[in-house]
């Protein structure tokens, strides 16, 4: 159904607008690891860091995520509602 596809466009767009507001590094290592399937290993030879520091940067990365996720999501959904 048409309406599907557009909230779930919408819901990604809102997701990939979150994913921007975090430090550059931290969207590099989430590219890296869920666009293109990458090891920690592999990650930390690219960025030149350790396999270590690679998962503390994706760790404290979606920590911020969810937790502005869930913040944002708040008017996101009161927004959409007010527009249906």
């Amino acid at each position: 159904m048409p309406y599907k596809r557009i909230e779930e466009e919408e819901a990604t767009g809102f997701l990939m607008r979150i994913i921007a507001t975090l430090p550059p590094r931290q969207q590099e290592v989430l590219r890296l690891k869920f666009q293109n399937d990458l090891s920690y290993k592999q990650i930390a030879e690219i960025t030149k860091t350790t396999a270590d520091s690679v998962g503390v940067l994706i760790h404290t990365a979606l920590k911020t995520l969810r937790h502005r996720y869930r913040e944002d999501s708040k008017d996101f959904v009161s927004f959409n509602a007010r527009t249906t």
